[in-house]
């Protein structure tokens, strides 16, 4: 128990002192870019690239949002990159295409190659100063391509990625009620990141990169589990910035089933511990500012409190429920002497953990006001339906998510291989 107790006050500090850093960050001034006027002829011109596999239910809705950008289209190249398809996304790219001949869009089809693959061939005949990928399940804002271009326009030389803010498109089924929850935080936790270029991942729906810097770093890594995670860690290998533009909405479509869920998160999980070890020489390394102190070390405890998630899970839930559970065999089953007890009052206040409670309650407490003011920069009211889910995201998920890292982390120590 004092083990436990000790861990957990460790766990607090640490937390604490992260908080208190973010804070500080959060109360700095924004010092938002300047509007760029837009022109035709100042407009550059901006390669989109849109990789599918099998993506026939969404690939209609992908690029119809994409020709709804608020873009002079004389600017946009499209440039569709079907990786070995089966189904019918070819075809269906093929119909917009002679429906829409006024726009520059291509289509590339290539043997079933991966991610990383689809995107250096589409690299190969970007024209654009900048370019865009778009996963073929996500939809990009119709505003969201000239707000990303300004804030480039208006940055200083060495940003070569910007992101967007990422939501769930049209949450339907309970998981993705709750992911909606985790990713409207996530874009305000992003844009505290942006603000001591500590981004360490470009979400493939929709981040805009300089193109020639991009091909002078070697295009992506086409064996990495994630892609876009690891050109981030290069860009901030090499000295370059990540910043995000957080009114730049984009929506993607997320797990439906807790299997899906799983699947997703195991190949991130898996992706992130590879790309910690292969910039292990970052980790707490001044050379990479706070990137290297904070944010590696931030990326690397992660899995340490996954495991000790599991830890205070096992030991204050399974433990209980096995002990009760055998307590119950050995009286034959009889719930009687159960049913009385429940029905008396008992309470002792000295019985009561003040620390833990404490910490509990002061992490509770900063978790609900992380989420209100993640709404509130995210142009999104917190309905009373999203606060019902607010309790499996706040007690449940997050336990799941530590299962998975776990997962994953026996997977490499006995050497399964990814499968897709």
């Amino acid at each position: 128990m004092e083990l436990f107790t000790i861990v957990l006050l460790m766990i607090y500090f640490i937390a604490l002192y992260f908080t208190v850093f973010w804070v500080i960050v959060f109360m700095e001034s924004d010092n938002d870019y300047p509007k760029q006027k837009s022109s035709s002829s100042k407009t550059p011109l901006v390669s989109i690239i849109v990789p599918a596999y099998n993506e026939e239910e969404s690939i209609n809705k992908t690029l119809q949002s994409i020709l709804s950008l608020e873009y002079p289209k004389e600017k946009m190249q499209i440039i569709v990159v079907d990786d070995g398809s089966n189904d019918k996304t070819a075809e269906n790219v093929r119909q917009i295409i002679a429906q829409n001949s006024q726009y520059n869009i291509s289509l590339i089809q290539q043997k079933n190659s991966g991610k990383g693959a689809a995107l250096n061939n589409a690299l190969k005949f970007c024209k654009g100063d900048f370019f865009a990928c778009l996963d073929a399940d996500s939809f990009v804002h119709s505003e969201t391509l000239k707000k990303m271009i300004a804030q480039f326009m208006s940055s200083e030389e060495d940003v070569v990625i910007i992101t967007p803010a990422l939501k769930v498109s049209e949450p339907k089924k309970f998981w993705q009620k709750v992911q909606a929850i985790e990713y409207i935080l996530s874009i305000f936790i992003a844009k505290l990141m942006s603000k001591v270029d500590c981004l360490y991942v470009a979400p493939g729906p929709f981040s805009i990169y300089k193109t020639k810097v991009i091909r002078d770093l070697g295009g992506f890594d086409e064996n990495n589990l994630t892609e876009d995670q690891e050109i981030a860690y290069r860009v901030q290998q090499n000295q370059f910035k990540i910043k995000q533009c957080h009114s730049a909405y984009v929506y993607t479509n997320a797990p439906k089933t807790l299997k899906e869920l799983y699947n997703q998160r195991n190949r991130w999980f898996k992706g992130g511990l590879f790309n910690a070890v292969k910039y292990k020489n970052m980790l707490l390394n001044k050379t990479y500012g706070d990137f290297g102190i904070l944010q590696m070390s931030i990326n690397v405890m992660l899995f340490i409190f996954s495991l000790t998630t599991i830890g205070f899970f096992s030991y204050y839930t399974i433990y209980p429920f096995f002990k009760n559970l055998h307590n119950f065999y050995l009286v034959g089953f009889d719930i009687m002497p159960l049913l009385r007890d429940s029905f008396v009052l008992n309470f002792d206040i000295l019985s009561f953990d003040i620390t833990t409670m404490l910490i509990i309650n002061i992490s509770l407490f900063i978790t609900v006001l992380l989420i209100y003011i993640s709404y509130k920069n995210a142009d999104q009211n917190l309905s009373f339906a999203e606060i019902l889910f607010l309790l499996p995201y706040l007690f449940i998920y997050y336990i799941i998510l530590s299962f998975i890292a776990v997962i994953i982390m026996i997977e490499l120590f006995i050497g399964k291989k990814q499968k897709w």
